[in-house]
């Protein structure tokens, strides 16, 4: 049984995988950033202003990665429109009994395009 639940985390899988590797490549640099404005602050500045400065930017970096990741988990319309109609589509009786029926037409079809391509004996 199909459920909504099942096809929205499908359709979320590729912004799941984006997420990770942003969060990767943004911790990187984020690190790198922030150990070159602690040696660079050490130099330049007084002690209490670098550590503020610090601090400001480890809140937007985390400010703007809760922002990207909060995003990434809002469907698009056409994900909404599979995640609100596959299920209904797929757990229906009269869509599940289509084959069943699609099955007998084209058997019965079959035989008689078979029948009609049969040469038939000559009638005496």
């Amino acid at each position: 049984m199909i459920t909504s639940w099942d096809i929205y985390w499908i359709t979320r899988l590729d912004e799941i995988h984006g997420i990770c590797w942003f969060l990767v490549i943004a911790a990187a640099i984020t690190i790198a950033v922030l150990l070159a404005m602690a040696v660079w602050a050490a130099d330049q500045i007084e002690p209490e202003k670098a550590k503020k400065r610090l601090s400001l930017s480890i809140k937007m970096a985390v400010f703007a990665c809760t922002i990207f990741i909060f995003g990434s988990f809002v469907p698009s319309t056409k994900d909404f429109a599979a995640i609100y109609l596959i299920p209904k589509i797929a757990n229906n009786e009269q869509v599940q009994k289509v084959p069943e029926n699609l099955v007998r037409l084209l058997n019965t079809k079959m035989e008689a395009w078979i029948t009609d391509m049969t040469p038939q004996k000559a009638k005496k």
